[in-house]
């Protein structure tokens, strides 16, 4: 056990004392948390306060007409007759396009069915929230005329609104865009950026030494091989398992700082702590594998191709259940590597905390870390794979 403690310190000071490894394992998600949480903030609000402050649309139709008259005595609402608005919609001159046909006040006098046409860009923020708004205050027109055909015929318009519908969500985050879309994309951004810093480490703790020739004499020594893997992969999964906490803590103070003025960004502890013990197994696991690659290649480059072949597929599989709603993920994906951690934690996230997917959950990641570190113990153990040429 000593001879693993002094290969373990050997492996961290090694590691630690390259720069490369502080920033991207401590100083980067200090930075990188802060800063995305506060520009999403910041896009958003900014895009509000946009519409609020002036919107460029085009209209089409009879400049006399009612329609047009709302629209130009709104303050914030400045209408772009120079033409070509087609384009200039697609190029995103102008937000919307309001298209109200030419007999549209005769058939609203006659009491007769008509429409007005909005035409908006859905791949623009800015275009369809300037469409709700434009759509709100035709509605409101909507029930200013209907109110009035009422009264000229001695009808209560209350008869045409026996109850109104009021909403409200069980959670501030529920009905917020912006904290909405931060809590979807934590678990993926938690998984890539723990272990995106273990590449380069993994492809220089035994490729590396390959290279430089000091492999064999470290096996040589007293110290046993199984020593000198533990201590290894215990080095490189303690330098995830920092990144680990850096992290949490930095979304932690984040989202505390940014949010605090009515963002709505809230996570129960209970949700950190599944974070933190599934993403621990997940280091393991990967760190392992990472090992493995690593003794198998010949040289640094061969692991780093090695490597970065092996975290696409397991950044794919982070993506997965990007869009998936936490209250109704199929049993099928508590199932599947890397996705059923992402999925455990959106729950968390959500305040979800069902036994049985915690605990398939981390019933499978026990099998992987078994599985995995069992693989790397055989790969470690076989001459034919770490004296390869």
């Amino acid at each position: 056990m000593s001879n693993f403690w002094i290969v373990l310190k050997k492996e961290l000071v090694d590691i630690f004392r390259d720069r490369k490894t502080l920033i991207f394992t401590i100083l980067l998600p200090i930075i990188m948390y802060p800063a995305m949480f506060k520009i999403i903030d910041f896009t958003m609000k900014d895009t509000t306060e946009s519409i609020q402050k002036n919107v460029a649309i085009a209209y089409r139709g009879q400049e006399d007409s009612s329609i047009h008259k709302i629209l130009k005595n709104m303050k914030n609402i400045t209408i772009d007759n120079s033409g070509n608005v087609d384009e200039k919609l697609k190029k995103g001159d102008i937000s919307l396009i309001v298209d109200v046909p030419e007999d549209f006040d005769s058939k609203v006098a006659a009491e007769g069915s008509t429409n007005i046409k909005i035409i908006y860009d859905q791949d623009s923020n800015k275009s369809s929230m300037a469409s709700s708004m434009i759509k709100d205050t035709f509605d409101k027109y909507s029930k200013s005329v209907i109110d009035g055909r009422l009264q000229a015929k001695g009808i209560d318009s209350q008869l045409l609104t026996p109850f109104e519908i009021k909403e409200q969500t069980l959670s501030k985050q529920d009905n917020n865009p912006i904290a909405f879309g931060i809590l979807s994309v934590l678990p993926t951004l938690l998984i890539i950026f723990m272990i995106s810093p273990t590449i380069g480490i993994a492809a220089d703790l035994v490729a590396g030494e390959k290279e430089r020739g000091t492999f064999e004499p470290l096996l040589s020594t007293a110290v046993g091989r199984m020593s000198i893997f533990g201590g290894k992969l215990m080095a490189i999964s303690s330098v995830a398992l920092v990144t680990l906490i850096v992290t949490l803590a930095s979304m932690i103070g984040s989202m505390l700082y940014i949010f605090s003025d009515g963002g709505g960004v809230t996570i129960s502890p209970g949700a950190f702590v599944v974070m933190g013990v599934v993403s621990v197994f997940v280091l393991i696991a990967l760190s392992s594998i990472e090992i493995s690659i690593s003794i198998f290649a010949r040289s640094m480059k061969e692991a780093n191709t090695y490597l970065g072949g092996f975290i696409v597929p397991v950044m794919i599989l982070t993506y997965v259940p990007f869009m998936m709603d936490a209250k109704n993920i199929g049993f099928l994906f508590f199932n599947i590597p890397i996705v059923n951690a992402v999925v455990v934690m959106k729950e968390a996230i959500a305040g979800i905390f069902n036994p049985m997917h915690i605990s398939v959950v981390l019933g499978w990641h026990v099998v992987y870390v078994i599985a995995t570190v069992l693989l790397a113990k055989v790969m470690f153990s076989k001459e034919e794979v770490v004296f390869r040429s």
